[in-house]
């Protein structure tokens, strides 16, 4: 086996890409990379470093088969670990939002939950594999937290009994939520992922990437990780101007949307501290972690709703200075 530019330039030159420049764009925080080349994006995902292409690929024609913004593939090399992709364009929400365009933006960004929210579900094909979001994966997410932020950054002992102890509450207060399963969420769903595009109409103005890990669940997953963004913060103006938009839309009960965020919210962003923290210690890319303050802002604003009581106690008890 060549080298990985070698697999690179092959795979361009079976698809009749003589370009040779390849230009590098700003990856995420997995070992993904991203290229443009020529008019076209190519997405090298080293089978060695990460897993299979299949989930990218059933959710990109997933989206596409309702009619909504995702990049075309053009061309597929599963063993090598590389598509071809439509360049949707790097007008990504996070660079051109500015005080004049930021509510009408994340209205856009809204509709697009909402048309999903208000789709049934069963229209979605059922080869795409999609699974559930269920207890067991949320409770096992947040177990990044415990191991990366609590163990190996604040190199804090924690016994089996306290781990257990946090992932009943993290049970119980699941259960207590009732929560459903019947609608598509992206859970990436937030302004770095989102590409403005002047040209289309409608939903099409939005251009969707990053969504692989897209699960069945509830839309306040994907709401609260685009109102509530470690990356920016909106103030809370905006936030409450947005929840009204999107329960006017879609006709949710707003006290249960408003348990559901904040648990989300809760979950979400200890899970995020738990990433950040093995980034940084695991991967040395420890620029994620100047995020982790706005994590805990959003973590204790959530902590003061009800439903949340129990959590709240056990941090408050194990991590009293944080």
């Amino acid at each position: 086996m060549g080298s990985r530019l070698d697999q690179i330039n092959a795979f361009l030159e079976s698809n009749q890409i003589k370009e040779k420049k390849i230009k590098a764009i700003t990856s995420d925080a997995s070992f993904r990379r991203y290229f443009r080349v020529a008019d076209k994006i190519l997405m090298d995902a080293d089978p060695t470093l990460v897993d299979d292409l299949d989930a990218f690929i059933n959710i990109d024609n997933l989206l596409i088969s309702i009619s909504l913004n995702a990049p075309k593939i053009y061309s597929i090399d599963k063993e090598n670990g590389f598509l071809l992709l439509e360049d949707l364009g790097d007008n990504l929400f996070s660079k051109v939002l500015n005080a004049n365009n930021e509510e009408s933006l994340y209205k856009k960004a809204i509709d697009i939950l909402i048309y999903l929210h208000n789709r049934n579900i069963n229209q979605f094909s059922k080869n795409n594999l999609v699974e559930n979001y269920s207890d067991e994966k949320l409770i096992s997410e947040t177990e990044l937290f415990i191991e990366w932020y609590i163990k190996s950054y604040l190199n804090i002992n924690i016994n089996e009994n306290q781990i257990n102890e946090f992932k009943e509450i993290f049970s119980k207060t699941i259960t207590s939520l009732n929560l459903k399963y019947d609608t598509l969420v992206l859970r990436d769903f937030h302004v770095d992922n989102l590409v403005f595009q002047h040209s289309k109409s409608g939903l099409c103005q939005v251009g969707l990437l990053d969504f692989q890990d897209a699960v069945f669940g509830q839309s306040s997953y994907d709401l609260i990780s685009l109102i509530e963004d470690v990356r920016r913060p909106i103030s809370l103006e905006l936030k409450t101007s947005l929840i009204k938009y999107f329960i006017d839309a879609t006709g949710y009960d707003s006290m249960q949307l408003d348990n559901e965020m904040a648990f989300y919210s809760v979950q979400r962003n200890l899970k995020i501290l738990g990433i950040f923290c093995r980034l940084s210690i695991r991967d040395q890319k420890s620029q994620y972690m100047k995020f982790n303050d706005n994590a805990w802002q959003f973590i204790n604003n959530n902590l003061k709703k009800p439903i949340m009581i129990d959590i709240y106690k056990w941090l408050k008890l194990n991590l009293p200075n944080e």
